[in-house]
């Protein structure tokens, strides 16, 4: 299946390099810039007192992510694959601490994974009374984003060699995937948990694997997503809410996010109201710099805008699954297969909860939102992927 080309083939393609991936993952961070300047103003004066500070974060984390695109881009690739248990072992250190964490009263909480809305997301190297870096101040980041790539890069290694050794991958994938769900729910976050099984699910699915125990596993799986969810107070509250969102009123706080995000996208019509006209961005929308985006992008680009974009994002995902076809390995294939979902699960999420297809969760636009970890480790995996797109071509 993962054959060399022929070397004629070879020396045709590398001198016509297709660099389309790269100008699509550019388009879409100016794109982010954009968006990010002209919607945070208001709610970033409200938090910190200066109106730029989203925006000058949000460079700064742009860089950074550039930064670790081009680690994963230029390295052998190789290196990271032979690092797999490595890199899975140092995210499941991380994410037990944030487990631990998440046991304890919110005031007696760990100084390095601290409570912040009821929850233990993340990890800070140099919480108070460490000195701080001046101008960021806390350095810090979500474990749950790296978990993404690290499983990726994990299972992609694990499910090629169960093959070979005649292993059965579907303990890898249930363990290696299971684990990481099983600790980033329970800090709790559970859209990032069902975001991280997923991806594992459609890399075993991928693989070529008997999908057999998967027939068994679902419906055990969904009575337990469902249990969680009814005995949890808040989750079965935004649950209830999803359903009974049409016949309350709006002043109703459990679900004013939904409201807000509709009322911006429909307000936006056809063409929209136009690049910095949008009025949801006053205070009215919450967390516009990350959970909401979609609904700004709609209100001031309209219908056109937000066509357009998700045709773009069809364009990304379509180029992924084109390089997973086309990897000269198993490994390589199931990487870009695992990149690719990640980025389409990630912006499924985002645009049905902002329209009320789904209930409200906060997952972030890829690329485009707010949010250090998810840029970072976002453009880290699609390095990768551009990776395995220039090596397929040489």
């Amino acid at each position: 299946m993962y054959k060399k080309k022929p070397a004629q083939k070879i020396i045709s393609i590398s001198h016509n390099e297709d660099k389309s991936l790269i100008f699509l993952i550019a388009g879409f961070l100016l794109f982010g810039i954009i968006v990010i300047f002209n919607s945070t103003t208001v709610q970033s004066l409200k938090i910190y007192g200066d109106a730029s500070r989203f925006f000058l974060y949000h460079i700064a984390w742009t860089v950074v992510g550039l930064v670790g695109f081009f680690i994963t881009y230029k390295f052998d690739i190789l290196r990271f694959l032979k690092l797999n248990k490595f890199f899975y072992i140092v995210t499941a250190v991380f994410l037990f601490i944030l487990m631990i964490a998440s046991f304890l009263p919110c005031e007696n909480a760990i100084i390095f994974a601290r409570c912040e809305n009821a929850a233990n997301r993340w990890f800070y190297f140099n919480p108070p009374p460490f000195p701080q870096i001046p101008i960021i101040g806390e350095l810090g980041f979500q474990p749950s984003e790296l978990a993404k790539l690290t499983l990726t890069i994990f299972l992609a290694v694990q499910l090629s060699r169960s093959f070979k050794k005649k292993y059965q991958p579907f303990w890898y994938y249930l363990l290696g995937a299971g684990f990481f769900s099983a600790l980033i729910i329970l800090q709790p976050n559970m859209s990032t948990s069902v975001t991280v099984f997923i991806i594992g699910t459609l890399m075993y699915i991928t693989s070529g694997a008997t999908l057999k125990p998967l027939f068994l596993l679902f419906p055990i799986m969904l009575f337990m997503a469902f249990l969680f969810i009814m005995t949890t107070p808040y989750r079965r509250e935004r649950l209830m809410t999803f359903f009974k969102s049409n016949q309350t009123t709006l002043n109703q706080e459990e679900d004013y996010q939904i409201k807000q995000a509709k009322i911006a996208l429909g307000s936006g019509g056809f063409f929209g109201k136009g690049l910095g006209q949008s009025r949801q961005k006053y205070g009215y929308t919450p967390e516009i710099a990350s959970d909401a985006t979609f609904a700004i992008v709609g209100e001031e680009f309209g219908f056109v805008g937000v066509s357009v974009l998700l045709f773009c994002y069809g364009l990304l995902i379509f180029k992924g699954l084109t390089i997973a076809k086309r990897a000269v390995s198993s490994e390589e294939s199931l990487i870009a297969v695992g990149v690719t979902s990640w980025i389409g699960l990630q912006l499924l999420i985002h645009v049905t909860s902002n329209t009320g297809m789904i209930p409200y969760t906060g997952v972030t636009l890829p690329l485009i939102s707010y949010g250090g970890s998810s840029l970072l480790f976002t453009l880290m995996g699609l390095g990768l992927l551009a990776n395995i797109d220039r090596t397929s071509t040489e």
